[in-house]
């Protein structure tokens, strides 16, 4: 009789034993690929981590109100050794005025008198991304991304304030600007007519925003204001009205002029000054002007301030220069650096400012005025620079 066989040789073998041989060979071999990937990884990681592309600068260029603070966030961005496009990129910012950027946007930049070119321009608000474009319709890379944002407001003491609300619209400002009593109106006679403030000087865009507001609602429009009526003749009358209206301001700023409000006999004073009212709310922080001061938002599509990122299309600026932008602009969102902005006051996405002052109180805007077509922001622009 034949004996088996002890060792298992010949045809018969063991099928389980086999099977789990198999199996941990393909385990094995899945092990080491892994292991291997994992080693390219990390060897991509480290060629990254040298720079082998070498180092590439990010000069941007911001808006005075809200540069300082991104400088802080540049330098926290900066020290967490960034790589984009295999280049350690290293972000710095500086403040401008936008109207200067904008002339050596158009033209020739100077970098003797200007600084190095910008990669991106984060002007306040969204107006002179339609100046740059309307002449030069390729100088932006892609859409812009809104940074931050502040509603333009109306500065003005509280008895102006408390008389006015539901009774004062933006659309109603160039009727008023024409009425020698037109204060009457809010139970205040005393004071005469409205003394509105206008400023056109260093960063004047509340000025320019809420002359788009006016325009819109002499339109009586609910979507974004178009040249048509931009260059309407009840538009340009309307925002010349109020302009020729408008008393001489302080230094032709906002800031200064809400200043003067708080501290001027209403009677023979200015009553109100259009301003973000990211700026007032420091103005109230600081003690600069005093608590009878508000902000107030006429009846009407608030306009807003967007802080707009534009990175520029320009051959002085390279792939990983406007991608180390990008990159630069998901950290300033993220929670710890969106903690600081709107401690300033500046709404962002995610977050809205804590607390408010005196002055301002961060409500809720339900109805914000929708961005004019570029051709009409300029056309409005146009008409407060005359």
């Amino acid at each position: 009789m034949r004996q088996p066989n002890k060792h298992g040789s010949g045809g018969e073998g063991h099928p389980l034993l086999a099977t789990v041989l198999v199996v941990l060979l393909v385990v094995g071999l899945g092990v080491a690929w892994f292991q291997a990937r994992s080693r390219v990884d990390r060897q991509g990681d480290q060629a990254a981590g040298k720079c082998v592309e070498g180092p590439a600068t990010i000069p941007i260029i911001a808006s005075p109100d809200i540069a300082e603070v991104l400088g802080e966030i540049a330098k926290r961005y900066n020290a967490t050794r960034p790589v984009v496009r295999d280049h350690c990129v290293t972000v710095s910012v500086r403040p401008s005025d936008s109207k200067v950027v904008l002339e050596g946007l158009r033209g020739t930049w100077d970098t003797e008198s200007m600084g190095p070119h910008p990669v991106a321009w984060i002007p306040q608000s969204s107006l002179w991304a339609a100046e740059l474009t309307t002449g030069k319709p390729n100088a932006v890379e892609g859409s812009p991304d809104s940074l931050a944002s502040s509603p333009v407001v109306l500065a003005m003491r509280s008895e102006f304030a408390d008389n006015a609300a539901g009774k004062l619209a933006w659309s109603d400002l160039p009727g008023l600007a024409k009425r020698p009593n037109a204060m009457a109106d809010f139970g205040l006679p005393t004071w005469g007519p409205l003394r509105l403030a206008m400023p056109v000087g260093v960063a004047a865009d509340a000025t320019v925003l809420s002359a788009q507001a006016i325009a819109a609602g002499v339109s009586r429009t609910s979507g974004p204001l178009t040249a048509a009526q931009a260059e309407s003749r009840p538009v340009a009358d309307g925002i010349k009205a109020v302009l020729d209206a408008a008393p001489t301001t302080p230094e032709g700023a906002a800031a200064p002029a809400a200043v003067a409000i708080s501290r001027a006999d209403p009677r023979r004073g200015m009553h109100a000054v259009p301003i973000t009212e990211q700026q007032l709310y420091l103005l109230a922080r600081t003690g600069a002007v005093d608590t009878s001061m508000r902000a107030f938002f006429p009846s009407g599509a608030t306009p807003v301030a967007d802080y707009p990122v534009l990175r520029l299309a320009d051959d002085k600026v390279s792939a990983a220069q406007s991608d180390g932008v990008v990159d630069f602009v998901d950290f300033v969102k993220m929670p710890a650096q969106a903690a600081l902005l709107t401690g300033l006051g500046f709404r962002t996405e995610r977050a809205q400012p804590s607390m408010g002052n005196s002055a301002v109180s961060f409500p809720a805007v339900r109805d914000p005025l929708a961005r004019p077509e570029a051709a009409a922001s300029a056309a409005i622009t146009k008409l407060v620079f005359r």
